[in-house]
């Protein structure tokens, strides 16, 4: 690798943390003040930075472009996958992975818990958005708009006595959910199965991706089931830093 190649994406790494001057390159990097220049220029003719009215350099719309374009074409199946294995061997519960386009939920990717009991689901399967943690947990980072469009239009169908039933308790859950980064489904969906949900949520804030542990409750208690969250969230952390985010 030639030298000003090198030091050019050095430059680049420092601009995704914070903006910068020429100067503050040139002190950051060690190199002289023409030669910074040289390279921020070269970087904004590029595409790959730009300089605001203050003389602060950062990062440019084709280095966005071309960051998107190789997250797009991560297959995130694949990228969760050892992820989801190792929750799964941890907790010996069932793991998904769920992937959100509103307004459906689809399990793509299953591996199933060592309990006698076992929710049912099946990979390419939906999931209801009003009673599931997974639903849940990718609706409610929706845009407020999309969110409450989406509320409106549930059907809410009833499928144990713990069922949300209407728009605004829907909303008041999706706030929640906001709040403290997870979902619960406490037998809302099958009496005998709960689950916690965490999103997989992009450098954007929206959210495709989710994954879900679910446990059979005559088996495992909520308190019990509380006790997995932070299982659950710190294999999401391990998948979003694996995807880029």
């Amino acid at each position: 690798m030639s030298e000003s190649l090198r030091r050019g994406l050095k430059v680049l790494a420092t601009l995704s943390d914070e903006p910068a001057t020429a100067s503050q390159v040139a002190e950051s990097h060690r190199v002289s003040l023409s030669t910074a220049v040289r390279l921020l220029q070269l970087l904004v003719e590029e595409g790959f930075a730009r300089r605001d009215e203050t003389g602060r350099y950062h990062v440019g719309s084709k280095l966005l472009q071309v960051a998107f374009h190789a997250v797009a074409a991560m297959d995130v199946r694949q990228v969760a996958a050892s992820s989801l294995r190792a929750l799964n061997r941890k907790t010996g519960q069932t793991v998904h992975l769920g992937y959100f386009e509103n307004p459906t939920v689809i399990y793509v990717d299953k591996y199933a818990g060592s309990a006698p009991v076992q929710m049912y689901s099946r990979i390419g399967m939906p999931a209801p958005l009003h009673c599931t943690a997974m639903g849940k947990a990718v609706a409610a980072f929706l845009p407020a708009a999309e969110r409450s469009a989406l509320a409106a239009d549930l059907d809410y169908p009833v499928s144990t006595e713990r069922t949300i039933t209407n728009a605004e308790d829907y909303l008041d859950e999706l706030d929640a959910v906001r709040r403290q980064g997870y979902a619960l489904n406490l037998g809302e969906h099958e009496e005998v199965v709960s689950a916690v949900a965490v999103p997989i949520r992009q450098p954007d804030g929206r959210v495709q991706y989710a994954i879900d542990l679910a446990v059979p409750n005559v088996v495992v208690s909520e308190d019990e089931l509380r006790a997995f969250i932070p299982l659950v969230l710190e294999a999401v952390a391990d998948i979003e830093r694996a995807l880029g985010y």
